[in-house]
């Protein structure tokens, strides 16, 4: 039975261009020169019938030395490769990816509603607060909103945090707000007068 140490068979997986991620060769040489740890590594290889070895190409150094793995050292490379780790498991991250173009963020992929923020005074005397608006909204964004000015009084909200002197205590305040929100009794999906009527 042939064995190799584990620097041999690194040697011959190099030769061969293979690792455990990909077993398919795309390649069978390795050129080094006589002397050399590789080169006596190789040459164990060589007389246990696992590679040949023959001149350099002549653009190379002439005691250049070209090994190359057997049929038998193909397959003994092949047998000794440890088994392929697992495939890597497929996140909404990765679909995001294969589809981003199509989206304004991940955010909006995954249907995350964003809250925003919205500003009002004058320099020296502004305030703050976060706000969500209701799914369906024209007004929904779904990255995070720092364009102050473009709010009004009108538009429908769902989640409404206090007008706050800093952008800390408006995103406490909304925080507030939104663990109220959700711990009110679910309603059907299109209920929505009950929702801001209440």
């Amino acid at each position: 039975m042939i064995e190799a140490t584990e620097k041999q068979l690194e040697l011959l997986w190099h030769t061969l261009g293979i690792h455990p991620e990909c077993r398919l060769s795309s390649r069978n040489y390795f050129l080094t020169s006589p002397g050399y740890d590789d080169a006596n590594n190789l040459d164990v290889l060589v007389a246990a019938g696992l590679m040949t070895c023959g001149k350099a190409p002549a653009f190379c150094a002439q005691d250049d030395v070209v090994y190359r793995a057997t049929d038998e050292g193909k397959r003994f490379a092949l047998d000794k490769l440890p088994p392929p780790p697992p495939p890597r498991k497929y996140t909404k991250f990765d679909a995001y990816l294969d589809e981003c173009e199509c989206y304004d963020g991940f955010a909006h992929f995954l249907g995350i509603n964003m809250p925003q923020y919205q500003q009002r005074g004058e320099w020296g005397a502004r305030e703050y607060r976060m706000v969500r608006y209701p799914r369906g909204s024209a007004y929904r964004q779904y990255r995070r909103h720092y364009d102050f000015a473009r709010w009004s009084p009108y538009e429908m909200l769902e989640v409404v945090g206090e007008w706050a002197p800093t952008l800390k205590e408006a995103k406490a305040s909304y925080k507030a707000a939104l663990k109220q929100f959700r711990a009110r009794p679910k309603l059907p999906a299109n209920d929505f007068e009950r929702l801001y009527s209440a």
